[in-house]
């Protein structure tokens, strides 16, 4: 009979582990969405601001006339727009990483859900067992199981870290798969554009461009996640620099079409050896993972060996 309790309690111990794993996490994100809130509302001001400045030098004033007289308007309101559409990526790029934190809390707080009951269930099979004890086992015996135990269940809770750690490093891969294709794209595109193009040729690579940037900022927001998952397990993160936008479709006379593409073609690069640095990690990390398992496995049949000889 103890033996079969012993077998139902270290199923419920997993999911003890998960649930512990998962508290945490959310008590994390919880705190980051309320930074990233904050964030926002500032990236928000400063939107508003240079749209006011660029909508300002649109208008017939003192400041445009004199801008105008003295013939430096177009760099005026160059400079102007530029400076809007950065405030607006950063804006779009803070935004974008509030609405992953939300559907991360979503699914934790899901996953929590589900694992309400397994404490409860856990303190009903421990009070059978300690009823057993009482009957059946002295006092060194009891320590002994509790201190094995314990050892345990500290090698579960390492493994449950592990395995969110690779289920997030399989997803930023995933999203890199996806920018290294639409980069694949507008490169082509750009190489057609460079020798020749049309019109068309430079409008389908900024859509290429303008996609892969959505991307960048999703596989920024998992990567933010990833490193905080390996500063968990105390594996050191990485650094990734998201691409810069261009607008040379719009703004000729600042970016050329040689800019461009040696941007993309960096962005291609820097984005591949992310990929390599990821996968290198996650190598790492289901070996670490693999050695715990085999360990618990060990540790599992020595309990159950002593339970036996009671």
């Amino acid at each position: 009979m103890l033996e079969d309790i012993n077998k139902h309690i270290n199923d419920i111990k997993e999911e003890i582990a998960q649930k512990q794993v998962l508290e945490n996490k959310l008590k994390d994100l919880n705190k980051e969405l309320c930074k990233g809130k904050e964030e926002l509302k500032e990236l928000e001001y400063k939107l508003n601001k240079e749209f006011d400045d660029v909508e300002k030098l649109k208008k017939l004033s003192l400041s445009n006339i004199i801008s105008t007289i003295m013939k430096n308007k177009d760099e005026k309101m160059e400079k102007e727009e530029k400076e809007y559409l950065m405030a607006k990526l950063e804006y779009d790029q803070c935004e974008s990483k509030i609405k992953s934190l939300k559907v991360n809390i979503n699914t934790t707080t899901s996953r929590l859900e589900d694992l309400s009951e397994c404490e409860n269930e856990y303190s009903n099979l421990l009070n059978r067992k300690i009823a057993l004890f009482n009957i059946y086992g002295d006092e060194y015996n009891k320590n002994e199981l509790i201190n094995m135990e314990a050892e345990i269940d500290s090698y579960l809770k390492e493994i449950k870290e592990l395995d969110e750690s690779i289920s997030v490093g399989n997803s930023l891969v995933s999203e890199i798969e996806n920018t290294k294709k639409l980069l694949e794209s507008a490169k082509a595109w750009g190489t057609l554009d460079l020798f020749g193009g049309d019109f068309i040729s430079s409008l389908a690579k900024h859509q290429k461009v303008d996609e892969a940037q959505r991307h960048f900022s999703r596989t920024s927001n998992l990567l933010d996640r990833f490193n905080k998952e390996l500063r968990d397990i105390n594996i050191n993160g990485l650094r990734f620099s998201t691409t810069s936008k261009t607008f040379d479709i719009f703004f000729d006379n600042i970016f050329t079409d040689i800019a461009v593409n040696n941007q993309i073609n960096k962005s291609y690069n820097d984005i591949c050896s992310l990929q390599r640095n990821v996968e290198t990690v996650l190598k790492n990390i289901k070996e670490n993972k693999r050695q715990l398992l085999n360990i618990v496995n060990i540790k599992r049949k020595e309990y159950e060996e002593f339970i036996n000889n009671l």
